[in-house]
């Protein structure tokens, strides 16, 4: 046998006679995994500030996170073994079933260790909560794979190293066939291997990484034990983990002077863009003019160049566009159960006589829309339900802006001929991998910022041709992202990664102006509420723009675990075991250093994530008839 990883590692030696099957498997899965982190290190040395010192350490507790996981899997392993080996002389087809288990292992193995790649080239960290929600729709991430990488390539060439990796080796795996150990002493070493198991599993954490900054805890960790970690950890009860004070009612705000004053509109058209970050526009500082249709619209109406989203989810931005509450840990409300007959913009809206409608360029059973608008007063549309006409070019992910937006109108005439104002929601698919769309369009080809402008062609072509409805003078429109298009960064939470873009436009009601005030995807729905002249914006708990504000700006951010509120000058983070975070930032709104000083952030963020989850936790985000 020319290589065997088996001998690399002396506690994969222990398991050697006994459960040679096993040790071989232990020995690749360390391999592998060491492998992919160096990979990874490799990739990230700069962006994660490494040194000679910071990546032993990383080395070190990452080699200890590989040992805890396979530890945690080691039982079911020699489970397997069990099954395929005897003590007796062993045929054909046992020894054939051996090196058959082996080899789909191994490329198991393979695969999960090239999709950690993927997933990290994504977004800069371990597989985590998005990995866990994306197992459920197994039908658009395969299909996005497929389309956005040489699928049959990568799969075929692992597929034959698996091969002669098993064949070479072929001389020790059939030893699992007619094992040397007594059944004694491999019962015995399973007990011994449940037990640990158990043991790791509860003194062991994720707490366990080691590192001077994001990159390096993510680093430090190992890509399987995150998944189940948080599979496990994706419904958070605040009360029972985060920093909580005693709850008072909150005063309703004096009301302060409009800074905006125009008529009030009549419909109001939502626009949820993908993964459309600020720094894509010129008004963010980008030199490409990539988007030129959206820095256009953002001198004609209300631009909130200071604008934070609340998550880095499609979900996120969804549940603060209808139901505007600060994000609460694990999943979003749209993923919750019991969230139907919620006070969202919908609800309030329906009790005025609006026809509320939530179309999706995808289908809509993705991340649970359809049950959740369905459930709070929208009609939900999606791409099952287009024309066949509006569905000639599309992706797994939807079909392209451009023909979501051409049935939005379609719909919108209608409804406007019914006499009836309406609420349009739309979230748009184009810009997200594979980033295909139609030809002929723009002048650049498949890619990121080619998705970027397609994208910023088909909303600018909406706008244009919705100028020439009869309805056109009598509606709002609001377009914003749903979040940045990368969460990646050296904090948890970097601002920086949450900065979107957000238009309201309306000539006749609404006078060009930009807004430099920090702000929150939340402010949203009130503030369309405070355009329309109703007094339930006063139930939600995001504040409208059109208002002086009481401070200086604040917006909400967040992972699924840490929940962060951005001040001008302060980031507070809120974590798991009533951790808090107090940072300073610069003018720039960048992470500079930790602050002692408690001032009076930390008992705003603590009040306002607490209240959030109150809400929900005793009913109190229930819709309330007007």
């Amino acid at each position: 046998m020319l290589f065997s990883p088996v001998s690399r590692f002396r506690p994969v030696r222990m398991l050697a006679a006994p459960y040679p099957l096993t040790a071989w498997l232990a020995g690749w899965f360390l391999l592998l995994h060491t492998g992919i982190r160096l990979v990874l290190m490799g990739q990230t040395w700069q962006a994660a500030q490494m040194t000679a010192a910071s990546a032993a350490k990383v080395l070190a507790t990452g080699l200890a996170f590989d040992l805890v996981t396979l530890g945690l899997v080691l039982p079911v392993l020699m489970l397997l073994e069990s099954a395929l080996g005897t003590r007796k002389s062993a045929g054909r087809t046992r020894r054939g079933l051996v090196l058959a288990v082996a080899g789909v292992s191994l490329f198991a193995l393979g695969f999960g260790v090239m999709a950690e790649w993927f997933f990290w080239d994504e977004f800069g960290v371990r597989f985590n909560f998005i990995a866990v929600d994306y197992l459920v729709y197994t039908h658009e991430v395969i299909g996005n794979i497929r389309e956005s990488f040489p699928v049959g390539t990568l799969l075929s060439t692992l597929a034959v190293i698996t091969l002669a990796l098993v064949w070479q080796q072929r001389t020790w795996l059939l030893s699992a066939a007619t094992p040397l150990a007594s059944r004694r002493s491999r019962v015995s070493l399973w007990l011994a291997s449940l037990v640990m198991a158990i043991g790791l599993s509860s003194v062991w954490s994720m707490d366990a990484r080691q590192g001077a900054n994001e990159y390096q805890l993510e680093l430090s960790a190992n890509g399987l034990y995150s998944l189940g970690y948080a599979f496990s950890n994706n419904e958070i009860d605040y009360f029972e983990f985060y920093a909580t004070r005693p709850r008072e009612v909150n005063a309703p705000l004096a009301e302060l002077p409009r800074i905006v004053t125009a008529t009030a509109p009549k419909n109001i058209v939502i626009v949820t863009m993908e993964s459309l970050s600020s720094s894509y526009m010129a008004h963010g500082g980008n030199p490409l003019n990539i988007t030129p249709q959206l820095d256009r619209l953002a001198t004609q109406g209300l631009f909130l160049s200071n604008l934070r989203a609340t998550g880095n989810r499609t979900v996120r931005g969804l549940e603060a566009t209808s139901l505007a509450i600060p994000p609460l840990p694990g999943h979003s409300v749209i993923w919750r159960d019991n969230n139907q007959n919620l006070e969202t913009l919908g609800a309030v809206l329906a009790d005025h006589g609006y026809v509320n409608r939530f179309m999706y360029g995808g289908y809509a059973r993705f991340d649970n829309m359809a049950t959740y608008f369905g459930g709070n007063h929208y009609q939900p549309l999606d791409r099952g339900q287009f024309p066949e006409r509006h569905r000639t070019f599309g992706n797994i992910w939807g079909v392209a802006d451009e023909h979501l937006y051409d049935y939005a109108l379609e719909q919108m005439d209608r409804d406007a001929a019914s006499g009836k104002p309406f609420l349009m929601q739309l979230m748009t698919t184009s810009n997200h991998t594979p980033f295909t769309f139609p030809d002929g369009r723009i002048d650049l080809k498949r890619g990121r910022n080619g998705a970027v402008k397609y994208s910023d062609y088909a909303v600018g072509r909406f706008i244009d041709m919705a100028r020439s409805k009869p309805w056109f003078k009598d509606t709002v429109f609001i377009i914003v992202a749903d979040h940045c298009a990368s969460s990646k960064g050296r904090t948890s939470l970097p601002p920086e990664n949450y900065h979107i873009p957000a238009i309201l436009y309306s000539p006749a009601h609404i006078a060009p102006h930009e807004d430099t005030r920090l702000a929150s995807q939340i402010d949203l729905v009130p503030t369309v509420l405070d355009l329309l002249g109703l007094p339930e914006r006063s139930r939600f708990m995001g504040r409208s723009v059109l208002h002086a504000y009481p401070d200086a700006g604040r917006a909400f951010i967040a992972t699924y675990q840490k929940l962060g509120y951005l001040t001008p000058d302060r980031l507070v983070i809120l974590s798991p075991g009533r951790k808090i975070e107090n940072w300073q930032l610069n003018t720039q709104q960048e992470i500079v250093a930790p602050t002692g000083k408690p001032g009076t952030e930390v008992e705003r963020a603590i009040a306002a994530y607490q209240e959030a989850a109150h809400r929900l936790r005793d009913g109190l985000l229930r819709h309330l008839v007007s």
